[in-house]
């Protein structure tokens, strides 16, 4: 979703600044188009993913309780407990240190790989390249992490 989202809005902003010779004209001014433009999209989508993680797995908490509720009949109170019970700190460490790894892993390639699609070749496809090579970027990078984790911390 990241991948999708920012590297078409990057590829596609950036790509618009090229065309209207923005970018020609900060060079001719002195300014570094890469220190103004593209080190604070990395910040920002740095920030910004850590919290969306987060988001992301107080949803998947409860939408785990909604299943278990509707279609399972669980009460609250025993699907509260029983997560609390169930979760160790093996699990929730190993969870978070994996998403922190990978996602400064690939929080950078996404921007890097949009800002040079859109240094690229000017094209209809510019979008449509810079998602794909996010998204296979996120993938390859997600999965080295993690098995490198999994090695560190003795999961098979």
């Amino acid at each position: 979703m990241v991948a999708g989202r920012n590297a078409s809005g990057m590829a596609s902003e950036l790509g618009s600044m090229i065309v209207t010779e923005q970018i020609d004209a900060m060079r001719a001014l002195g300014t570094d188009p890469t220190k103004k433009l593209i080190t604070p999209r990395i910040g920002a989508t740095a920030f910004m993913l850590f919290f969306l993680t987060i988001i992301a797995d107080l949803l998947g908490l409860i939408g785990g309780y909604g299943v278990a509720h509707l279609l399972f009949g669980l009460d609250t109170q025993q699907y509260w407990t029983s997560v609390w019970q169930t979760l160790v700190f093996r699990d929730v460490f190993t969870a978070s240190s994996s998403r922190c790894c990978s996602g400064s892993s690939f929080r950078p390639s996404v921007v890097i790989t949009a800002c040079r699609r859109a240094a690229g070749p000017r094209s209809r496809t510019i979008h449509d390249q810079a998602v794909v090579a996010s998204s296979v970027l996120i993938l390859v990078v997600d999965f080295f992490v993690t098995k490198l984790i999994f090695a560190i911390f003795g999961y098979r």
